[in-house]
């Protein structure tokens, strides 16, 4: 008796992680208004770096999460762009965005997550998230997957782009006053 087993993988959607070049990143730090919000002049970031994400999210990934057929009858477009500003102690809990595709840019990061995992209340953690990005996700068992960015100077000009419904949360840093700094944007269709 012979009989063929087959493996069966679901897709599932991921995201797409890029270091920027260093005239991205001025550009973007030259747009940083008073206002928190980040101009896109010339629409620069948004011709040579958003535009080639959605494609290669679309080539990697497709874009069926967004329900929407992308069949050239809807046009994208950045519906925000804006700058953050995290203190010490602050904290965003898991959420999602509105809209087709949302993304985080980490332009200044003042700590350590080794060092910021010595403190008292992550020493002996399960989970070291001080100073720290984290995506949550189901698997195909049901069970809450969490996938953690650990935040370091090296990851400055890191853009992590993703589809807007994904969970994502900023864990806090502490004993340190500069700020971290991030950009976030998200892409809609009209």
């Amino acid at each position: 008796m012979t009989m063929e087993i087959v493996p069966v993988a679901p897709h599932v959607h991921g995201w797409l992680q890029t270091k920027l070049s260093d005239v991205v990143i001025k550009h973007l730090w030259d747009g940083i208004g008073d206002d928190h919000e980040v101009n896109d002049k010339g629409n620069m970031f948004w011709a040579n770096v958003v535009q080639p994400h959605i494609n290669a999210y679309g080539e990697r990934f497709n874009h069926e999460h967004t329900k929407i057929p992308l069949n050239g009858e809807f046009q994208t477009h950045l519906d925000k762009l804006s700058v953050c500003y995290h203190d010490k102690h602050e904290w965003y809990p898991f959420n999602n965005k509105n809209g087709m595709y949302s993304f985080i840019i980490w332009m200044k990061i003042p700590t350590y997550h080794k060092k910021q995992n010595e403190l008292s209340n992550a020493k002996n953690a399960r989970m070291q998230l001080n100073s720290a990005f984290t995506f949550q996700y189901l698997d195909t068992l049901g069970d809450i997957i969490t996938h953690s960015y650990d935040m370091n100077p090296d990851m400055e000009g890191t853009m992590l782009f993703f589809p807007s419904k994904m969970m994502y949360s900023i864990n806090p840093f502490y004993e340190c006053d500069e700020q971290r700094i991030s950009i976030i944007g998200t892409v809609k269709v009209r």
